[in-house]
C-alpha cells in the first residue's frame, strides 16, 4: 500500500477523534512535507536511511520534528493494523528541540500590567490570566458563571481555540486540567465590581484573534510590560515559585499531570535565590 493510500483510506479518517487544532497541524505537516517526498512510496519501502535523508532535507528544525512526529504516528498505527512489521522511525534521529526559555514578567511588571488594564474591556480576562496560571485556551473559554465571587473559586472546564478562522470549544487538555482553583482576594473584589449583569464570556463577544491583537496593541500604546498570552501562565508559575509556593501546589493549579513537568519548565531560581542558597551552604561549611 502506498503512503498516500494509507493516509486517505485509513490514517486520516482515524484522526476524527483528535482536537481540531491537532488535525490541522497533522494535515499541514502531511501536505507540506510528507506527501511531496514520501507519498508515492510503498509502506514497506520506507527504510530508516530513506526517512533520515528526507528529514535532513527539511530546513526548519521545528517543521522537521513536527513532520517526523506525524510520520511516526502514522507508521505506528500501520504496525497496529498489521500493515507493517515495525516502525522504522525509531531508527531515525530527528533534530533536537531548541532550548526554549520563555520571557516572563516579574511581580513588579505583573502589578504594572494589572494597573494598566484597569477599566479596559479585557481587564477580567487579564486578571484571571495572570492570577490563575491558565493555559491560553482556558482563559479565553472562561465564562462569568465559572467564577464564584463569594468563595473566590474558579472552575476550569473548557477551552476556546481559534482554528482555521473559526472558534472551537475544546475539553480541558487532560483530566487534571479540569480543576477548581482560587483567585486572590484583590482579584475577587475587582471582579465583583466589573461583573456584567448578563454574564457570558470574560472576553465578551471578542474572538481569540481579536483578544490577542487588542492585548498587544494596548500594551504597546500604554508602554506596559508585554509577553505573549501563553507566557502569562509562565509568569504566574515563576513568580509563585519564587515567592515560596510549594511546587506541588503550583503543579496542581497549573493542571499538570506530573510535578516533574512543573519543575522542568517553571522552576528557575533567580540569582538572588541562588546566592541565598550559597550563603546557607557556606554557613554550614564554616561554622
Amino acid at each position: 500500500m502506498l503512503l498516500n493510500e494509507y493516509w486517505d483510506e485509513s490514517y486520516w479518517p482515524s484522526c476524527g477523534r483528535l482536537r481540531e487544532c491537532t488535525r490541522v497541524g497533522y494535515a499541514s505537516a502531511w501536505r507540506r512535507h510528507i506527501r511531496p517526498e514520501l507519498g508515492d512510496m510503498d509502506l514497506a519501502d520506507l527504510t530508516g536511511p530513506r526517512i533520515q535523508s528526507w528529514l535532513d532535507s527539511i530546513t526548519s528544525a521545528g517543521a522537521a520534528r513536527k513532520a517526523w512526529a506525524v510520520l511516526r504516528q502514522m507508521l505506528r498505527s500501520a504496525v497496529r493494523l498489521g500493515l507493517l512489521d515495525a516502525d522504522v522511525t525509531g531508527r531515525v534521529t530527528p533534530p533536537k528541540p531548541s532550548g526554549y526559555e520563555p520571557e516572563v514578567l516579574d511581580i513588579r511588571q505583573i502589578r504594572q500590567l494589572l494597573q494598566g488594564f484597569h477599566g479596559h474591556e479585557l481587564e477580567a480576562w487579564l486578571i484571571c490570566s495572570v492570577c490563575l496560571g491558565l493555559r491560553t485556551e482556558e482563559a479565553l473559554g472562561l465564562e462569568w458563571q465559572d467564577l464564584n465571587l463569594n468563595t473566590g473559586k474558579v472552575r476550569v472546564q473548557r477551552g476556546l481555540q481559534w482554528v482555521d478562522g473559526h472558534e472551537v470549544i475544546v475539553d480541558p487538555k487532560t483530566e487534571l486540567s479540569r480543576r477548581t482553583i482560587v483567585l486572590p482576594r484583590f482579584a475577587v473584589l475587582r471582579l465583583r465590581e466589573i461583573r456584567p449583569r448578563d454574564g457570558g464570556r470574560l472576553i465578551g463577544s471578542l474572538n481569540p484573534g481579536q483578544v490577542a491583537r487588542r492585548y498587544a496593541t494596548w500594551c504597546r500604546s500604554q508602554n506596559l510590560p508585554y509577553v505573549p498570552r501563553r507566557n502569562l501562565r509562565h509568569s504566574w508559575a515563576s513568580t509563585a515559585l519564587g515567592a515560596g509556593v510549594d511546587v506541588a501546589v503550583v503543579s496542581r493549579a497549573l493542571g499538570h499531570s506530573s510535578i516533574a513537568t512543573t519543575a522542568r519548565y517553571y522552576l528557575r531560581p533567580d540569582s538572588e535565590v541562588l546566592r541565598e542558597a550559597q550563603r546557607t551552604w557556606e554557613h554550614a561549611l564554616i561554622r
